[in-house]
């Protein structure tokens, strides 16, 4: 990912496209260097009606739906296909065969090549895409409500709905996930919520950005 390529999925609607109610999009995104600034991407965001928030540094591991959840188990379906293509091989014994230059083998099964990796990278993708939970919930839709970045399954925003780190991260900041700290108080977090219940919310979710700064700073001591 790079800057270019951030423009082109915003201008893609295939991928993109403003919402059919007229509401404000939310775009969450991670500190990576190939991302845009809003001031760098206006036209487009203006045509989405949308903005953009990022996550804090260094705490994606914590409340990045992709990195906490979705591609954990994406790892998972792709090990258990590979395993299952190396026991073919072996059993085929599509052993390397090229001798070295001291006519001895490194004994490694052969590669099977990028289109077999391309393939399964797909059909990894495809398999967690189309898992459920006994809700009937996504694994990309469960992550964002675990993470906090969509209401839950009533429409309806509540702390319990998190992973249960994040349950105590906010159990133990209940100030900064109020919203109550100033920037003076905790190390540069702005305040950016004031009132409301650390329980439910029934508009939208609440910021997250000081909670997940203290969860950072906790992560690098």
């Amino acid at each position: 990912m790079d800057k270019r390529l951030f423009r082109e999925y915003l201008q893609e609607r295939r991928a993109l496209a403003a919402d059919s109610r007229g509401r404000q999009k939310v775009i969450f995104l991670d500190n990576c260097s190939g991302h845009l600034d809003e001031s760098e991407c206006e036209d487009e965001l203006h045509r989405l009606n949308a903005s953009l928030r990022y996550l804090p540094p260094n705490a994606t591991d914590l409340c990045q739906p992709a990195d906490s959840f979705v591609i954990a188990k994406i790892k998972d379906v792709w090990s258990r296909m590979w395993n299952e293509k190396k026991i073919e091989l072996i059993e085929d014994k599509e052993w390397q065969n090229k001798a070295r230059k001291d006519g001895s083998y490194s004994g490694k099964l052969k590669n099977p090549g990028k289109k077999f990796f391309l393939e399964l990278a797909d059909a990894a993708v495809k398999e967690v895409n189309g898992k459920r939970d006994k809700n009937g919930i996504n694994y990309a839709r469960k992550a964002m409500m675990r993470c906090g970045l969509s209401l839950g399954v009533d429409g309806n925003w509540r702390t319990t709905q998190l992973f249960p780190h994040l349950q105590e991260i906010v159990k133990k900041y209940p100030a900064e996930f109020e919203g109550k700290v100033k920037s003076a108080e905790r190390g540069g977090v702005t305040s950016e919520r004031e009132g409301g219940s650390s329980e439910e919310n029934e508009s939208a979710p609440p910021t997250f950005s000081a909670v997940m700064n203290s969860a950072r700073n906790e992560a690098l001591v």
